[in-house]
Order: structure tokens, then sequence, then C-alpha cells
């Protein structure tokens, strides 16, 4: 049965106890790519059918990061100009996110590798090394840059919750500060163009 990533579950029971529901997984869904103007026109975007999650516009509007949820589990680059697809990281760990330092030139992402989930970052072109930046034993989301680059905002949790909010100082310490932590979810910070 499709579950949403929350838990929810793509059923219904009639009156008379008959079951219907939607079969597979939403992590595989097949997406395509639309950009959306200004008054809601939806124009396609020629990136293949995948099973797209957590796109993120590249800073100068030309490339997106793209969390593919399929039989790789891994990050991918649209380049609109070139119309071209090409991924971006390839270890055989689930990959997630994709989040674009302020001058383009990384993606930021989450990857599971030796039994935990740790923050790490990789060249835009895909040249190099995926860095790490984060060495935990928690879930880690990336989820926004400060302007000036030198923080990397993301959601931290344990085994399904709770969720909270912190930054990796990215000035060579790796310092994490925690910035929201209660008894529940904080997820899906952004940093404000001003960065207060």
């Amino acid at each position: 049965v499709v579950t949403t990533p929350l838990g929810g579950a793509d059923a219904v029971v009639a009156g008379d106890g008959t079951l219907a529901y939607v079969s597979g997984s939403i992590a595989r869904t097949q997406r395509t790519l639309v950009w959306v103007d200004r008054q809601g026109r939806e124009t396609p975007i020629s990136a293949p059918p995948r099973a797209y999650r957590h796109a993120k516009l590249s800073p100068d509007g030309t490339r997106i990061s793209l969390d593919v949820r399929d039989e790789e589990n891994d990050i991918w680059v649209w380049d609109e100009a070139r119309l071209t697809l090409t991924r971006l990281t390839f270890d055989p760990g689930i990959n997630r996110g994709g989040v674009w330092t302020p001058d383009g030139r990384r993606v930021a992402f989450s990857a599971e590798r030796e039994g935990g989930e740790s923050l790490y970052w990789q060249n835009a072109d895909g040249s190099g090394a995926p860095e790490l930046l984060t060495n935990l034993e928690r879930q880690f989301f990336p989820t926004s840059f400060s302007p000036n680059g030198k923080q990397l905002v993301f959601d931290r949790g344990a085994g399904g919750g709770p969720y909270d909010i912190g930054f990796v100082a990215l000035d060579g310490s790796r310092q994490i500060t925690n910035l929201l932590q209660t008894p529940f979810n904080e997820m899906s910070a952004e940093v404000s163009p001003d960065g207060r």
C-alpha cells in the first residue's frame, strides 16, 4: 500500500468491509518537472520522468538538484541549458536532499554510509569526491545555507523523530549548533535573504 512519508496509507474501507488501496510505493512514483510562473501557468521541463523529490533551483537559475528515489537513490543535477540529467552521487547508500551553496559551486546532501547518516557536499560539476561535513549517529537532512555560505542549516532526528533544527559551521571547525530543539518536530528551515 502506498504510504506517505509520515506514515499515512493510501487506502479506504467501504461500509461493506471492502478495502480499496493504491499499490506501490510513494518513494518510487514517477514525476515530471515543470516551471510555474507567477500566474500559475506550467511549462514542462524536458527532464525524463523519474521518482523526483526535493528539487532545488541553483542560485543562477540554470540547474536543478534532484533527490531521485529510484533504483540508485542518488542526487542528480538537471542542466536546463544543456538539457542533461547528470548523476552527482554514486555510493551504494541512500542519498537525500540536495541544497546549493550560495555560489552554486557545491551541493550538500545527506548520505547513509558506514551505518550512519551524515551530511556531505560535492562539487556541482561532479568532480572530486564528496566531503564529509558531519559525523553523528542521527538522521540529517540539509535544508538551507546562510547567504554568506558559512553555515548549513539542517533537520536532525533520531529513528523517526522528533526532528530538530541546527546548523553546521563551514569554517573548518564543523561545529554543530542547535537552533531549535523541543519534544516536537521542527523541520524544513530556510534562512532569510538577510541571513537573520
